[in-house]
């Protein structure tokens, strides 16, 4: 039975120890969406507590894709869910992404009060390096990107210290039709 708690301690001990801040800054991570999947290779339950969450990211040619009528569903390329990683569909900011009219477009994509709202920031290209911030505060989201910015007003009531990272996820409906490949670096703000 001791060694049953000792044991218990031990995990629950790890599992916090995963919860933790994260800790990867300055690190480029290649995040690969398996072909039928829509989660990328990561870990779970990241946070930062930064009220801006700077990145850069780029794309290569599996950024390329074609799934029909699905063309125009937004993917997901890296940000956050306020409060607890449960919340992606209620408050959360996210760069998204999709391949269409030969060019891969970037968005701001959010979630305010369980609502869904998207608007474009540009668009990027194959092998380039850039640059992305979110930043949160009680009342907004606002997003930056290659000189332009958009800003997503919310609830001013919900705020949360813990924002929970969330990565590249391919979707809406469908799923990736190859693997795919994301690079993100995630910057530690000033």
């Amino acid at each position: 039975m001791r060694f049953q708690k000792i044991f218990l301690l031990l995990f629950i001990t790890a599992l916090i120890s995963s919860c933790s801040l994260y800790s990867s800054y300055d690190e480029e991570v290649a995040y690969i969406i398996p072909a039928g999947a829509h989660y990328s290779t990561h870990a779970f339950f990241q946070y930062i507590t930064d009220d801006t969450l700077s990145f850069s990211f780029r794309f290569d040619g599996s950024a390329i894709y074609d799934i029909g009528s699905e063309q125009s569903d937004i993917n997901k390329l890296f940000g956050f869910a306020e409060g607890k990683a449960q919340n992606i569909h209620e408050y959360s900011a996210r760069f998204g992404w999709r391949w269409l009219n030969d060019r891969i477009e970037i968005l701001a994509y959010c979630y305010v009060d369980g609502g869904r709202i998207s608007k474009s920031l540009g668009t990027a290209e194959i092998g380039i390096d850039y640059e992305g911030t979110i930043t949160t505060t009680p009342d907004r989201y606002t997003f930056s990107y290659e000189g332009n910015s958009v800003t997503i007003t919310k609830d001013d009531e919900f705020y949360a210290e813990r924002k929970y990272l969330s990565y590249p996820y391919f979707g809406g409906n469908i799923k990736a039709p190859h693997e795919v490949t994301v690079w993100v670096t995630t910057h530690s703000t000033p």
